[in-house]
């Protein structure tokens, strides 16, 4: 009798282990799976210079990853391209979030949501834009013993506009948000002509974290080369003068003309509590703002030793003002005349048209 109970228990226990089994393995498989894409996808991200790859290059791009392709029309004029990759959970997420109970048995087997996003802009026929993502679903104890859940993320890529602009430098930045609700994100932003051996260096996703069996959970462990270099800097607010722009972030700022402008002093009032100035603008072409006025007051740091009459750069990001020197303004001509090159930002040049006498000078872009 005991005998009849015991032999379909056993094989009961038996063929729950081997299909735990199969599910696991599976969920591993899958896992590894994304990982190697996700690789691959880098390799392919790296292998494009920006402002040197063609839209021929974008073309065997879209053909090499044609079932992860996401975006309208590609034209050699304008082209924006999205590749998306994603496990079983990050394809179906509707369906495991309507079924919790199978939800949870693929969180016990070792299963986690992770998804892969790359891009590329095409301008012109040029590369003037790219970047990769990933995203890992992460589950954390913490010392009291609490059980978190969180994604963790990590992205490069190119942004017109910086978050903020380093002094060290100025083409690109490494930086995670101050506020992250459910989230830990790490990201390096470059513009278009940051060094490209700098950029490859950047270019540097752990995608071993979708498979470790011990988790990856803080910004270091996705973007170990970014991140090994934040560490490694001094934080710039430490160093003297950190807050005044040098010509190098002039050119970073002024190729975005609508976020810069040419004032002079027209009066001071030192005296105040919270010391001041009031300039007039000079630009040619309107400051880009709702509420545009020919005069405005800013606060001023005495030991800049501005006079009425002195001509500055005025800029929405960044350091406020600059001195428009010699050395300032062919900066800020430079980066204008970069913006006005690069058909992604068709905007006109605040410090004279381009037929006026002052003209931006020469460059090459390639």
């Amino acid at each position: 009798m005991r005998r009849w109970i015991l032999r379909p228990l056993a094989w009961l226990f038996v063929g729950v282990l081997l299909v735990t089994l199969l599910l696991g393995g599976a969920i591993r498989l899958d896992q590894y799976v994304l990982r190697w894409r996700g690789e691959r996808l880098q390799s392919d991200i790296r292998a494009l210079e920006l402002r040197e790859s063609t839209y021929a290059d974008a073309r065997r791009l879209e053909d090499r990853w044609f079932d992860n392709v996401k975006g309208g029309v590609c034209r050699p004029s304008w082209c924006d391209l999205q590749i998306l990759l994603g496990n079983v959970v990050d394809r179906h997420m509707e369906f495991f979030v309507n079924h919790p109970v199978v939800f949870s048995i693929y969180h016990r087997l070792g299963g986690r949501a992770a998804g892969v996003g790359a891009f590329i802009h095409i301008r012109d026929s040029l590369l003037w834009g790219k970047g990769i993502g990933l995203s890992i679903e992460t589950f954390e104890t913490e010392p009291d013993g609490r059980h978190v859940q969180y994604q963790l993320e990590g992205s490069i890529g190119t942004e017109d506009r910086l978050t903020w602009i380093s002094h060290r430098h100025p083409e690109y930045v490494i930086g995670r948000p101050t506020g992250c609700l459910g989230c830990k994100d790490g990201w390096v932003q470059f513009t278009p002509f940051a060094d490209p051996q700098v950029v490859l260096r950047l270019t540097d996703l752990n995608f071993a974290c979708i498979t470790r069996w011990k988790q990856c959970t803080e910004q270091a462990d996705i973007l170990p080369t970014a991140w090994k270099e934040v560490r490694a800097e001094v934080p710039e607010w430490t160093l003297d003068g950190w807050w005044r722009c040098t010509p190098a972030m002039i050119r970073v700022v002024s190729r975005q003309t609508h976020h810069v402008d040419l004032v002079k002093v027209i009066k001071l009032e030192l005296g105040l509590p919270v010391p001041s100035m009031t300039v007039r603008r000079l630009s040619r072409v309107p400051f880009q703002l709702e509420n545009w006025w020919p005069e405005f007051p800013l606060s001023v740091d005495p030991s800049d030793n501005i006079h009425v009459g002195d001509k500055l750069l005025v800029f929405e990001d960044g350091c406020q003002t600059a001195p428009a020197t010699t050395e300032n303004m062919q900066a800020a001509q430079l980066g204008a005349s970069e913006g006005w090159i690069n058909p992604a930002h068709p905007l006109p040049l605040p410090f004279g048209e381009i037929n006026s006498p002052i003209r931006p000078p020469k460059i090459e872009v390639r």
